[in-house]
């Protein structure tokens, strides 16, 4: 073999080496990508797994805490309904060693608080059990008041006063507004017995009440 031969020979050895090693080194890079592409899907399959698991939890707890809400709001509930009994308990107890006099202020006092009479729908027999009296009793002491003849006539007196205090006090308010805050069902009721009992409409007392504001702050 000629020193050519050899030299070329030589040659084409390495180059096949060349290529093996390349081939070789392809095929363990190959493998290194593909088994932690595997070991990635793993992971991502695990951690779906837990998304999934934490969704539920959220779901379980969410269901949870919502149970514990309403148990709270029955509890809440209960002592609402407890306090009010006691209370009720308590006014029984006073009002039992009061006489006709003392009890008449009394009930207008609870009823003036409270703004009962704001209740459109409020008949003897809703306000004697706000009032923890019989319905009896109520219309008795109604009844030989020497102001009223009717459940009618007093919350009617209740709603006037209070709907010139809402005149007075909110001037940006329209009459029906007015009339459906102190209780009556409807604007001409209002308006009828308004005049009635103060002599002007809604309107003209209003207007009579701003006048006198601006002659005031204008002195």
């Amino acid at each position: 073999m000629t020193g050519n031969s050899i030299l070329i020979f030589a040659v084409f050895l390495a180059f096949l080496v060349a290529v093996a090693i390349s081939i070789f080194i392809t095929y363990r890079q190959t493998n290194r990508v593909l088994k932690n592409n595997d070991k990635l899907m793993r992971d991502n399959s695990h951690l779906a797994n837990e998304v999934e698991s934490l969704k539920e939890d959220t779901v379980e707890h969410q269901k949870a805490l919502e149970e514990l809400k309403e148990q709270l709001r029955t509890i809440d509930k209960v002592t609402e309904l407890q306090e009010k009994t006691k209370s009720l308990r308590e006014n029984i107890k006073d009002i039992q060693d009061m006489n006709d006099d003392e009890l008449r202020a009394w009930v207008d006092l609870q009823v003036t608080e409270s703004r009962m009479f704001c209740d459109p729908d409020l008949d003897i027999k809703k306000m004697s059990q706000k009032l923890g009296l019989t319905q009896k009793k109520l219309k008795q002491l109604l009844k030989d008041s020497t102001r009223y003849e009717r459940l009618y006539d007093y919350l009617t007196e209740k709603r006037i006063l209070y709907s010139c205090e809402l005149l007075k006090e909110n001037p940006q308010w329209s009459v029906d507004a007015v009339s459906k805050e102190a209780g009556f069902v409807s604007r001409t009721t209002f308006q009828t017995e308004f005049k009635k009992r103060i002599g002007v409409t809604p309107a003209q007392y209003r207007q009579h009440t701003q006048t006198e504001v601006v002659r005031v702050e204008s002195n």
